[in-house]
């Protein structure tokens, strides 16, 4: 249930000016963190700090580099697990196959030294639900950007539901799908599926850019348009929201 005690911070980090989020209520002084990229553990951990508040998770909406950099350093800092899709497992062990790095190569390019902690790795499937810092948060599987990628939407933010779309769907634009395992295909009924149902005052917080609202992507979003007319007006969802 939304209060007014709860947040979204975002972080935009690395040199790919990823969105990172923190997402909590500081009246429970409890968190969960988004999409920590590259060098996020020092941001992300002030933030916390700032706000009070204490990390119960690490989710990711899918594993690119740009998106889990972070990751492994802040887990073993803060002492929590990962969560991400299983299907983006292989991205966990190896992420620079997701941007055509040679196996082992991540320290030359980029000089990150990939040292992953697999037993704090969870997985969830599509249409799991979770609950973290007190919100319920759902998960959709929206492949395309990767095979892996999710997004998660909370009605516990604020008047308006929210989706966190990772590489999905942005202000005006959607994830590329040219790098490996891509599918525009897949991607393009990800986008049909999940979220052109959804209302239109929902937020969108997105991997990178500014917020927008499924309703504005429905009118002026160009990649959606091009969606609608090959596969049709979805029909909306009709979930009641909770506590209305």
């Amino acid at each position: 249930m939304a209060s007014d005690t709860t947040f979204v911070d975002v972080l935009t980090l690395g040199i790919w000016q990823a969105n990172c989020y923190i997402v909590g209520d500081s009246e429970r002084g409890t968190a969960f963190v988004v999409d920590p990229g590259q060098d996020g553990e020092g941001p992300v951990t002030k933030a916390l700090a700032a706000r009070g508040v204490t990390c119960e998770a690490i989710l990711l909406t899918h594993a690119h580099l740009d998106h889990l950099w972070s990751a492994p350093e802040l887990a073993r800092s803060l002492d929590v697990g990962v969560r991400m899709h299983e299907e983006d497992r292989w991205l966990w062990d190896e992420p620079g196959a997701g941007i055509g790095a040679a196996p082992g190569n991540l320290e030359a390019q980029f000089g990150l030294v990939w040292d992953p902690p697999h037993e704090r790795l969870e997985t969830f499937r599509d249409d799991h639900t979770m609950t973290i810092a007190g919100m319920q948060v759902d998960v959709r599987h929206t492949p395309g950007h990767t095979p892996g990628s999710s997004v998660f939407i909370t009605e516990d933010l604020g008047d308006a539901p929210v989706m966190i779309s990772g590489d999905l769907i942005f202000a005006g634009s959607v994830g590329r799908t040219d790098f490996l395992r891509g599918s525009w295909e897949e991607e393009a009924r990800s986008i049909h599926r999940v979220v052109l149902p959804q209302p239109d005052d929902m937020r969108i917080v997105s991997g990178h850019g500014p917020e927008t609202t499924v309703g504005a992507e429905r009118r002026q979003n160009p990649f959606v348009h091009q969606i609608m007319a090959d596969l049709g007006s979805p029909e909306p969802v009709m979930k009641q929201r909770r506590g209305l």
